[in-house]
C-alpha cells in the first residue's frame, strides 16, 4: 500500500514526485533529453502510441499510431497529414530514424496499410522471437471526425520474418486473431502488453462490454518463445490456471488501460506494470510476484502537467521503456492530446511523446 502522499511539482526539469511503496520507495522525473529526440519541424510531426520493442541488444524498434506529417512554421503544424502508423528505427546511442510510406506523388501513407477508407490499423505492442517480428494491431473503424469517434473492431498479428532488414523491405504478413468476444458478450483486445519471460511470452490485453465507457479488465494470454504465432498453442489466464480454452478467459485486475508495459524490473525483483488511469492525466503503476499476478494496487507515479495547458487535454498511453532503462530505473513514456484538433494544430507542447524516469531504491 501506498504509506506516503505523492508531491507533485509543475515543472519538466526538475524530480517532481517521491514516494514510498512497500518495501521500497522511487523518486520520478522529467527526461527532456529523451523529450528532444521525437520532436522535429519537418516530416514526421509527432504521433500517440509509442511502443518500444528491442530488435536486438543495440537497436529499439518505435511503434506509433496516429502520426502528423509536414511542416511547423511559426510555431505551428501546417500542411500536416494524419497517417494511422508509423515507426521509428533507433541505433543505440542515436536518434530515431522514422520511417512511413510515401505513394507515387509523395504523399505520406500509414505504414500498415489501411482495409478501407473507414477501416484502418493502430500499432499495438511487439515482440522480436527467433522466428521473427511479431506486431499486434487493433483494427479501428472510423465513425465521425471527433476525437473519440472510433471503434476498435479486433485485433491483428503482423509477423515480419525479416526483421533486420530495411522496414521498407521488410516481408510482412498479417492476420485476424480469432479472439475477439468472449461467452459473456464482451469484447476483448490483446497486444496492448507482451512480456517475454523464460519460456514464454505473456501477451496482455482487456476486455470490456461492446462501447463501454466502463472500467477494462486485463486479461493475460501464454504463448510459446519460439513461436508466439502458433495460436494453437496459447493458453488464457482462468481463475488462477491456464486453459485452452478463450472464453474460459478471466481478468487479473479491472481498471486496466488501452495500453501500458509489463516487464521485469531486476532491482525491485518484481514485474512491474505502467499504464495510465484512463485520460485524466494519472500514471499509475502495480507490482507482483508473477507475470499473472497477482497485482497488488496501484501507486501513483506521476500527474502529468500538460493537462493544465488548457481544458481540452488529456494525457493518457502511460507506458515502460525497460529496454532503455538502467537497472533501478524505468523510462516512461505519455501522450498529450486534445479534444479540439485546431489546437493540436496550433499548440506544439502537444502530441509527442514525453518522457519521465523512475529511480527506484531499495532502503
Amino acid at each position: 500500500m501506498l504509506r506516503a502522499t505523492v508531491i507533485l511539482a509543475a515543472t519538466f526539469t526538475l524530480a517532481v514526485s517521491s514516494a514510498v511503496a512497500g518495501d521500497y520507495s522511487f523518486q520520478v522525473s522529467a527526461v527532456p533529453e529523451w523529450n528532444r529526440m521525437f520532436q522535429r519541424t519537418n516530416g514526421w510531426l509527432g504521433a500517440d502510441v509509442a511502443y518500444s520493442v528491442p530488435l536486438g541488444p543495440n537497436k529499439t524498434l518505435w511503434l506509433f499510431g496516429d502520426t502528423f506529417v509536414g511542416q511547423i512554421r511559426d510555431g505551428k503544424r501546417t500542411s500536416a497529414k494524419m497517417i494511422h502508423s508509423s515507426i521509428a528505427v533507433q541505433p543505440l546511442g542515436d536518434e530515431p530514424q522514422f520511417y512511413f510510406p510515401v505513394d507515387k506523388k509523395q504523399r505520406p501513407q500509414s505504414f500498415i496499410k489501411s482495409l478501407g477508407p473507414r477501416t484502418y490499423f493502430w500499432l499495438s505492442d511487439g515482440v522480436r522471437a527467433k522466428s521473427g517480428l511479431y506486431l499486434f494491431m487493433q483494427q479501428v473503424e472510423w465513425i465521425n471526425n471527433t476525437a473519440w469517434g472510433f471503434r476498435c473492431a479486433g485485433t491483428w498479428l503482423a509477423y515480419v520474418k525479416n526483421p533486420d532488414a530495411a522496414p521498407g523491405q521488410w516481408n510482412m504478413t498479417k492476420k485476424k486473431l480469432p479472439f475477439t468476444r468472449l461467452a459473456d458478450g464482451q469484447d476483448m483486445l490483446l497486444g496492448s502488453e507482451i512480456l517475454t519471460f523464460g519460456n514464454s511470452i505473456y501477451i496482455y490485453g482487456y476486455s470490456s462490454q461492446t462501447n463501454s465507457t466502463a472500467m477494462k479488465n486485463q486479461i493475460i494470454v501464454r504463448a510459446p518463445v519460439d513461436d508466439p504465432g502458433d495460436t494453437g498453442r496459447w493458453e488464457f489466464y482462468s481463475n488462477g490456471t491456464w486453459t485452452k480454452d478463450f472464453n474460459k478467459t478471466t481478468s487479473i485486475f479491472s481498471g486496466a488501460g488501452a495500453e501500458g508495459s509489463a516487464s521485469w524490473q531486476p532491482y525491485l525483483k518484481k514485474f512491474v506494470f505502467i499504464y495510465s488511469d484512463g485520460i485524466w492525466g494519472s500514471i499509475l503503476m502495480r507490482t507482483a510476484d508473477a507475470p499473472e499476478g497477482p497485482w497488488n494496487s496501484p501507486a501513483k507515479l506521476y500527474q502529468c502537467p500538460d493537462m493544465k495547458f488548457s481544458s481540452h487535454v488529456f494525457c493518457y498511453a502511460a507506458k515502460g521503456h525497460p529496454e532503455l532503462s538502467p537497472n533501478n530505473e524505468l523510462l516512461i513514456s505519455y501522450a498529450a492530446n486534445s479534444e479540439s484538433l485546431s489546437e493540436v494544430m496550433s499548440d506544439t507542447r502537444l502530441y509527442w511523446p514525453r518522457f519521465i524516469r523512475v529511480t527506484f531504491e531499495i532502503p
